[in-house]
């Protein structure tokens, strides 16, 4: 969760939407995950499905903005 903040914060500093977005949705989801009762198997493997599919989305952030930053010459 504290990952996904930092990335938050940081992709807002430099003005990267899809990249803000994606660590939000993931810290969110984290958020959901985290009180969870350790005991509810079936909420736990369907928020930690939702996590995995977020992190994804950030992986695909990251590398997005990669390419600009290269396409750029950055």
């Amino acid at each position: 969760m504290r990952a996904s903040h930092v990335i938050k914060g940081a992709s807002s500093n430099l003005m990267c939407e899809q990249l803000r977005e994606s660590s939000t949705s993931l810290e969110q989801a984290a958020a959901v995950a985290n009180d969870i009762n350790s005991q509810d198997k079936s909420a736990l493997e369907a928020e930690a499905t939702k996590v995995r599919e977020k992190h994804e989305e950030l992986m695909k952030a990251v590398a997005n903005y990669h390419q600009m930053l290269n396409a750029a010459a950055i």
